[in-house]
This record gives structure tokens, C-alpha cells and sequence, in this order.
């Protein structure tokens, strides 16, 4: 039997597998064009085919409450996400995420009937999976005028009339602690990070005298790690981001143990004051430096 390789594989050989291309790249082979052609897609060119992937396999593990979450959430696919079909649902990461967050919430807080606060709410995607399934009285969002904007355009369209009349949208610039009245659960999801620490701590004191609650999803720390990103967005800005936010600590974020220690002060930075108590704290899947924490007040413990 005459096996000969083919004229793919011949490019391949002659190009990737050279012995002098494997000669000169033998210490870095696993992360090179050579295993790119043989075991692992290349990351820089396959980021989308990456994140289809990991939608794939965090869909397989959602939980029967994470599954109801997103089928209760309707129009999830306006503005085109990258999604996948897993078991006939709809999966982006964007609301795999939201049903996360939701669940953490509603294990530890009933959620019928509540005020809530929301302070940088995106495009409003975990908005749009509460008041998707729970029976809120009354959401309030703090942002930038221009995420304004999108998150009052977006949940216009998403979610049905008497859904959409509970938001009241409020720009930072118009921010009065004064005049918002009190709520019972506050919200921030990776935000408090990109802020200044001042701001923070001014969101912190709002969060301590206004509400019984608060659920915070943020990284614990800064990262350094140029192969990660290439520093696309340039030295000043990068510069910037390691200032910002109240745990600028640069950590392996690659480390498990690193980011499981980085954590306790991730807690201490965000409890609100000496009246609260953390009620329950995790990593939140999937980033490797993302936790997630519940605060209460210990009167409402």
C-alpha cells in the first residue's frame, strides 16, 4: 500500500514542520505556528471560534434555575450577540453571565416586590433578566449619559411596557444619594474597577445609607500580562487602568491561589461599612479574577 501525504499536508511539512523550523522553535513549539497547525487553534486569529467554545461548554453546565433565568428572558438575541444553540436554547456569554448573577442573587435575597439600584448597568443586560423574572417595584440606573442611551433604547425594546416604566435612568452628573430615597438591594458589575478609588468610596457611603443589600461582581486585582491582549489599547491606557478602582494590586491571574487570597481583600474593600456582613462570596465563572460577593446590613441579616 503506497501512503503518501497529501498537498495540504505537504504545505504543512514543508512550511510549519521543517526540521529547521522546529530546530529554531523547539522551546516555544506548544505556543508557535507549528502546534497551531498540529493541536491547538491559534488564539490570535480564533478568538470568536474560543468564545463559541467556552459559551458551548458553559451551557452545558447551567443549572436548571440558570436554564429557567434565560428562558424567561425574551429577546436576548437583539443586537446580534455571538451565540450558540445549546439543548434549543439561545446561549451568549453575555446572558450566561446575567443568569449567574441572577441566580447568586435570588439564592440569598428574596427578590419579589424590591427597589433596586443599579450603578453601571451596561446595555443592561442583568436589568433585563431581573425584571424578566422577578416581580421588581422599582429599578433605578446610575450611569454615563451615553450608556444611558444604549440601556434605555435597549430595554425599550426588550422588555414589554409596564416592564420598562419600573427604570428610571439617572446620569452621573445628576446623581443626588438626597433624592434617590432608599433601596433594598444596590448592583454593581464590573465597574467599580475602571472608577476613581474617591468615586468608590463615594458609591460605597451612598450604598452603606441607602440600602439593605448590595451584590458587587469585580476583578480582584490588576493584570500586567501583555500576551493576553497584546496591550492593544496602547501604554496610557493601560497606565490608566492600573490606577483605577480600589485593589490595584498586579496579580498572576493565571494562579488560582493568587486570585483565591486576592479575594479576602476584594471582601474588606467592598463591604460597605462595620454594619455589614458578607452573606455569601465566590468566584464568578468564568474569568479567572472575577468574584462575586453579597453584602447585608446585620439588622436585615
Amino acid at each position: 500500500m503506497n501512503i503518501d501525504q497529501n498537498k495540504f499536508w505537504k504545505e504543512i511539512n514543508e512550511k510549519q514542520l521543517s526540521p529547521e523550523n522546529i530546530k529554531a522553535g523547539f522551546e516555544n513549539f506548544k505556543s508557535s505556528s507549528i502546534n497551531h497547525k498540529l493541536a491547538l487553534f491559534n488564539p490570535e486569529v480564533n478568538g470568536v471560534r474560543y468564545l463559541k467554545t467556552v459559551n458551548f461548554l458553559l451551557a452545558s453546565t447551567l443549572s436548571s434555575a440558570e436554564k429557567s433565568l434565560l428562558e424567561n428572558t425574551m429577546n436576548r438575541e437583539l443586537g446580534n450577540p455571538l451565540s450558540i444553540q445549546y439543548e434549543g436554547l439561545s446561549v451568549c456569554l453575555d446572558y450566561l453571565q446575567a443568569a449567574k448573577e441572577v441566580d447568586f442573587i435570588q439564592r440569598e435575597v428574596t427578590l419579589e416586590k424590591l427597589s433596586i439600584v443599579e450603578i453601571g448597568a451596561g446595555y443592561g443586560r442583568t436589568c433585563h433578566t431581573l425584571l424578566s423574572n422577578h416581580d421588581i417595584e422599582r429599578y433605578c440606573i446610575i450611569d454615563l449619559p451615553n450608556a444611558l442611551q444604549l440601556s434605555s433604547r435597549y430595554l425599550s425594546e426588550v422588555l414589554d411596557a409596564s416592564s420598562f416604566e419600573k427604570i428610571s435612568f439617572i446620569s452621573v452628573a445628576e446623581f443626588d444619594a438626597t433624592k434617590l430615597g432608599t433601596f433594598d438591594l444596590a448592583i454593581n458589575i464590573d465597574s467599580f474597577a475602571e472608577m476613581d478609588k474617591e468615586v468608590v468610596h463615594e458609591y460605597l457611603a451612598f450604598i452603606d445609607k441607602h440600602c439593605n443589600a448590595f451584590y458587587t461582581k469585580n476583578p480582584v486585582g490588576k493584570y500586567y500580562d501583555k500576551s493576553l491582549d497584546g496591550h492593544s489599547q496602547g501604554k496610557e491606557v493601560i497606565e490608566l487602568a492600573l490606577k483605577q478602582g480600589v485593589l490595584t494590586d498586579i496579580l498572576d491571574i493565571d494562579n488560582q491561589s493568587e486570585v483565591n487570597a486576592a479575594s479576602k481583600k476584594f471582601l474588606r474593600a467592598y463591604t460597605p461599612s462595620a454594619d455589614w456582613i458578607t452573606k455569601a462570596d465566590s468566584w464568578a465563572v468564568p474569568f479567572s479574577y472575577i468574584w462575586q460577593a453579597l453584602f447585608v446590613k446585620e439588622t436585615g441579616a
